[in-house]
C-alpha cells in the first residue's frame, strides 16, 4: 500500500501559518503560564498541596476551554513539546512549527515578566517566591525527574494525537485533554516542581533562573523527549497528511 504523497517527507511545500493561530497559541500560552504563576505566588492555602492542586487546576481548567474553543483555529498545542511532537508525527509544517514554538516561548515569558511586575509592587523579593526550591541535590533526583517529565510528556501527547485521529467531539477531546493535563502536571509538580510545559520552564529559568547549567537544560529538554518518542510511534503506526 502506498504512502499519501503528504506523509513521505517533511521536505514538501509546507502550508502557511494563519495569524489567528499563532495568536490564539500565544494568548493561551500567556495564559496558562500567568495563572499557573499566579497559583504559585498567591498561596491562597496555607498547605502547600492545596496550592499545588490550585495551580494544576488552573492549568488543567484553562487547557480544557481553550481546547474547545480554538482547538478548530490552531490544533491547541499552547506548548512547544506539543508541537515538536506534532511535526515529528507529520501533523504540521515546519513554518508552522517555528510560529508556535516563538509564540509559545515569548507568551510564557511575557507572562512571567507582568506577573513579577504585579507583584513586585507589594514585594521587593518576589524573585525569591518564583525561584522554586530544586530537589534535584543527587544524580538520581535528576535522572527521576527527566524520566517522570518524558513518560508524562509521551501519554498526554499519544493520547491527544489518538484522540484527533479518531476526529473524536471538541467536548470529548477537551475534556479528557483538560483532565490527563491537570493529572500530569499535579504528578510532575509533586517531584521537580515544574509544570510539563517548556515554554513555562524557559520563562521562569530565563527570569529568575537559579539552578545549575545541567538542572535547567534537563527540566527543559525531558518533555521534548517524550514528545518526540511519541511523534515517532504515532508516525509509524498512524501516518496523516500535514494540516
Amino acid at each position: 500500500m502506498s504512502l499519501p504523497a503528504s506523509a513521505l517527507g517533511h521536505t514538501k511545500i509546507f502550508s502557511k501559518v494563519q495569524l489567528g493561530s499563532i495568536f490564539a497559541e500565544f494568548t493561551v500560552t500567556f495564559l496558562l503560564t500567568f495563572f499557573a504563576m499566579i497559583g504559585t505566588v498567591a498561596l491562597l492555602f496555607q498547605d502547600i498541596f492545596f496550592n499545588q492542586i490550585l495551580v494544576c487546576l488552573f492549568i488543567g481548567g484553562i487547557t480544557f476551554f481553550a481546547t474547545f474553543f480554538s482547538y478548530p483555529i490552531s490544533g491547541s498545542h499552547y506548548n512547544p513539546a506539543i508541537s515538536v511532537g506534532f511535526f515529528i508525527a507529520n501533523r504540521i509544517g515546519f513554518n508552522r512549527l517555528m510560529a508556535y514554538v516563538s509564540s509559545h516561548l515569548i507568551g510564557g515569558i511575557l507572562a512571567v515578566l507582568l506577573v513579577s511586575y504585579l507583584f513586585s509592587q507589594k514585594n521587593e523579593a518576589l524573585s525569591g517566591m518564583f525561584a522554586k526550591p530544586t530537589i534535584l541535590i543527587h544524580q538520581e533526583g535528576l535522572m527521576l525527574s527527566t524520566i517522570c517529565q518524558s513518560v508524562l510528556m509521551f501519554i498526554v501527547l499519544l493520547l491527544f494525537l489518538g484522540l484527533t485521529y479518531l476526529k473524536k467531539s471538541k467536548l470529548y477531546v477537551a475534556s479528557v485533554m483538560g483532565v490527563t493535563v491537570f493529572m500530569a502536571n499535579f504528578v510532575n509538580l509533586s517531584i521537580t516542581n515544574y509544570p510539563l510545559n517548556p515554554a513555562m520552564t524557559a520563562a521562569e529559568l530565563l527570569v529568575f533562573g537559579n539552578h545549575e547549567a545541567i538542572e535547567a537544560l534537563s527540566l527543559w529538554l525531558s518533555p521534548f523527549a517524550g514528545a518526540g518518542l511519541a511523534g515517532i510511534i504515532y508516525y509509524i503506526t498512524f501516518i496523516r497528511p500535514i494540516n
